[in-house]
């Protein structure tokens, strides 16, 4: 009898379960991250918020995300399939049909919109919605459009602390618009960088992204610029008197080194390996920067 844990092997050669089908569906790792997000939200706000109510928040937030990936790949399977890192993805592989994906990321949603404005509020429950209908109905079709796409992408992924926020009060409040800017401005390197790494497999799959449009030596241009904006941005909590003089200078040592790292990318040919290397290495470098500013912001209130 086939069970849920039950594992079998792919195209690839590799183990797969029904279970881990379903995690990839959601994008998983997307997921972690919404909750650290979200959850900051939730420590920085004002207020006083019940552990339940704060549980449930996060959790929900999570899998509005969680749904919104699933009704993703759907829509992408055909698209998956066309490229080296994603065809054997549940979806294009035949693992999961499109139909059970589309239930469990429609009724995902569902449950968490309900449990967002029953145990948040109506506020964060309308957040949640909009992030949700700006992923799967704005984001997700302008990526074979447009390249422009990217900041329709940053919208819904910048939200999440922002709901945090407004689970516990109810307002949305400047330290809680900086949060969605940081987050917001964040994304746009770390996509682009990892948007040179995988540029001909974005080509083959017919994605427009900026490295394909306009050549990877803007896309650098734009990597450097958009950094240099992200540490301005991360420095707001401390001229807003939201954070001390701890956080500052942690901001200026972590993000003077960021800065310098994006502008390292100049040194290198187009299509080069040193190139993609590098590539690479901001991608991963930008998962450090991001809880650097959340601990430190936390650490330095």
């Amino acid at each position: 009898m086939t069970t849920l844990f039950a594992t079998s092997i792919d195209m690839a050669g590799h183990k797969t379960s029904l279970f881990g089908d379903i995690l990839s569906l959601t994008k998983a790792r997307l997921s972690m991250l919404v909750i650290f997000t979200s959850a900051l939200g939730l420590f920085l706000a004002p207020g006083e918020i019940s552990m339940l109510t704060g549980i449930v928040a996060t959790l929900a937030t999570s899998g509005l995300v969680a749904g919104a990936c699933m009704i993703n790949c759907v829509m992408e399977k055909d698209i998956d399939a066309k490229m080296e890192r994603t065809k054997h993805r549940p979806l294009p592989a035949g693992r999961v049909s499109p139909e059970s994906a589309l239930k469990m990321g429609v009724s995902l949603i569902a449950i968490c919109l309900i449990a967002l404005f029953l145990f948040a509020n109506p506020l964060t429950a309308f957040l949640g919605l909009v992030a949700t209908v700006t992923y799967i109905f704005l984001y997700t079709p302008m990526k074979q459009r447009t390249s422009w796409a990217l900041f329709a992408g940053a919208i819904p992924g910048a939200i999440p602390p922002l709901m945090g926020w407004t689970a516990v009060t109810n307002s949305i409040g400047l330290l809680g618009v900086v949060l969605f800017g940081i987050l917001f401005v964040w994304q746009l390197p770390h996509f682009l960088s990892i948007s040179i790494y995988h540029a001909k497999d974005y080509k083959n799959a017919g994605l427009k992204t900026f490295p394909t449009e306009l050549g990877i030596r803007v896309v650098v241009h734009k990597i450097a610029f958009y950094t240099l904006i992200l540490l301005l941005v991360s420095l707001l909590p401390f001229t807003m008197g939201e954070a001390g003089e701890g956080y500052r200078n942690t901001m200026i040592i972590v993000g003077g080194a960021f800065v310098v790292l994006s502008l390292i990318g100049y040194k290198y040919k187009e299509d080069s390996q040193d190139m993609l290397t590098w590539s690479r290495r901001y991608f991963y470098s930008s998962l450090v920067y991001l809880p650097c500013v959340f601990v430190a912001m936390l650490a330095f209130r």
